[in-house]
């Protein structure tokens, strides 16, 4: 079976799964949010990589399936949350949560998703070993990922904001959080700590060159958001572009391209997102960030030449799998 098709099939599984996770015609003010928002879309693909990789590395995929749950529960979480943090009306281009429910009831709902990964997490039907191991990955996931969106928040429209700051930043919020299926599905499949480790590090340079491409999508196709292009500069969101050109642009431009991000989003205007795009066109950031995104695939392959299996294609089909998707 191809990767793609596997993700296709885990990820309808997964599907049925949460709606006994998490009933979607329960009236208890949380459901209804939360299924308002499960039900706009999503491919699945990191519950999907987890029971994928537990297979492939001679694990049982139903002793992982519970945490494959965990994985999406809490991903569903940080977009709730981050939906809230930056202001974004649109999501998959239909109303947030908290546009429809406002922002205390998305907030519960997100905190809800939250507790429903680590319940499911602890009902997995494998040794009390192994399912500390799994408590112990999903709470770094959260750790990090939180730390990151912290570094996320407060760069926004940053003076100093450099290519390394964006680099330490992303691979904690999306590093960590790519990583994490991988992970948890090798830990059920009962490998080496030193596997594990090289797994964290495929995330470590997979998930930014993720995140370059969104940031990359924001200002050509938009993401999902109504058609909506360059939602992270109407947000002052510190993306690779941004921190590129701080480092390459002449003075003034800088200086107008800090004014454009410092404003409120409601009065960006689609002539300073033109300005802003016209701006690291002129000093090849757009070219700049597709290369390092290219780099990042390259030092990931790297990494799975490195993790000490006899088998190892699986990682290398997943790596193929992200990079066409970010072509």
């Amino acid at each position: 079976m191809l990767i793609e098709e596997s993700i296709r099939f885990y990820g309808a599984k997964i599907n049925e799964l949460l709606k006994d996770l998490i009933p979607p015609d329960r009236n208890d003010y949380l459901c209804e949010p939360i299924w308002h928002h499960m039900r706009t879309g999503g491919k699945r693909v990191r519950p999907a990589l987890c029971l994928i990789t537990c297979e492939a590395l001679g694990g049982n995929h139903l002793e992982a399936v519970n945490f494959a749950l965990a994985i999406e529960t809490m991903h569903n979480m940080f977009l709730i949350h981050d939906d809230i943090e930056d202001g974004d009306t649109v999501r998959r281009d239909q109303p947030t949560v908290w546009v429809k429910y406002g922002v205390a009831n998305a907030i519960n709902a997100g905190d809800y998703l939250l507790a429903c990964a680590y319940k499911t997490t602890l009902a997995s039907p494998i040794s009390v070993e192994k399912k500390i191991k799994l408590l112990q990955v999903l709470t770094t996931t959260y750790e990090k990922t939180v730390e990151g969106q912290a570094l996320d928040i407060n760069a926004r429209a940053a003076e100093d904001f450099s290519v390394a700051k964006y680099m330490e930043m992303v691979e904690l919020k999306t590093g960590y959080y790519l990583a994490c299926g991988m992970v948890g599905g090798a830990v059920v499949s009962g490998v080496s700590e030193k596997v594990l480790e090289k797994i964290w590090m495929l995330g470590k340079t997979m998930g930014p060159a993720f995140q370059i491409r969104d940031d990359l999508i924001d200002l050509t196709h938009g993401k999902g958001r109504g058609g909506v292009i360059g939602s992270d500069v109407k947000e002052g969101k510190a993306s690779f572009l941004y921190s590129y050109a701080l480092q390459v642009a002449c003075a003034e431009d800088k200086k107008h391209l800090r004014e454009i991000m410092l404003k409120p989003r409601d009065e960006t205007t689609d002539t300073d997102i033109q300005w802003v795009l016209d701006v690291y066109n002129k000093y090849g950031a757009i070219q700049h960030a597709q290369e390092f995104a290219e780099d990042l695939v390259r030092q990931a392959y790297k990494t799975i030449d490195e993790i000490p299996l006899e088998n190892k294609a699986i990682f290398k089909e997943i790596a193929s799998f992200m990079a066409q998707r970010m072509s």
